[in-house]
């Protein structure tokens, strides 16, 4: 049975000519087209499952988190933040060390895109991202902001990363309980791609719970698609 299963393990491998460090050594190695990967970081234990955007912006985009039609529930503990959730092919969170592990390998940046409910999709690019380690509660770093979604994340570097069972927010309360997610929150915040997905665009709720970016749309603004990937500093 054992066999079996390292004989299956390798033949996948094989397949997937890999592991690759991340999505743009992928492409380097004549992978063009956009779709799971499997991917190795220097310091990861294992390999893990990613979906590579080799089409937007030249390509080489590995894919950390990706939200389109509210099928995975983000509402999680910091186990699984850490670990990663979700579907490659569809909504996921790739899971905090292995983004950390991501960014150990050199110097990175992250491209957010966001798309509306008019079909209208919208960027904001940070010059660099890393996290620090889970000692650090994976705080955010990142680089200079330009794009044309708004720059709602700049207010979230440096900040820790909070989930519904582990506070480390700037606020009084537990943003993660008021904003239905694990993020970077500060007290708390101008952005959360890991709420609620609301059909629609506007929605009514006591709290600001959707996947919004404040300075695109609105804090009661929740985006149709969001995706954030990262790919090395050219």
């Amino acid at each position: 049975y054992i066999n079996i299963r390292i004989l299956l393990t390798s033949i996948l491998t094989a397949n997937l000519s890999c592991p690759f460090r991340d999505c743009l050594e992928a492409q380097e190695a004549s992978h063009s087209t956009s779709g799971m990967y499997l991917i190795k970081p220097d310091e990861a234990e294992r390999p893990v499952q990613v979906w590579c955007e080799q089409d937007i912006d030249n390509g080489g985009w590995t894919v950390i988190q990706s939200r389109r039609d509210g099928s995975v529930n983000f509402f999680r503990n910091w186990d699984n933040y850490k670990s990663g959730f979700g579907n490659i092919d569809g909504e996921y969170w790739l899971g905090l060390e292995g983004i950390y592990n991501l960014g150990r390998q050199g110097d990175y940046k992250l491209l957010v895109e966001l798309e509306d409910w008019m079909g209208k999709k919208v960027y904001a690019q940070y010059s660099s991202f890393h996290l620090e380690p889970e000692s650090e509660s994976y705080r955010l770093r990142l680089g200079t902001y330009q794009g044309n979604a708004g720059d709602s994340l700049s207010s979230h570097n440096g900040k820790q990363f909070t989930t519904l069972d582990r506070d480390k927010d700037a606020f009084s309360g537990n943003c993660a309980h008021f904003h239905k997610g694990g993020w970077w929150y500060n007290a708390c915040g101008q952005a959360n791609l890991n709420g609620v997905w609301y059909t629609g665009g506007v929605y009514r709720s006591k709290f600001q719970d959707g996947i919004f970016w404040a300075d695109y749309g609105g804090g009661f603004y929740s985006m149709k698609t969001v995706r954030m990937m990262i790919r090395p500093i050219d």
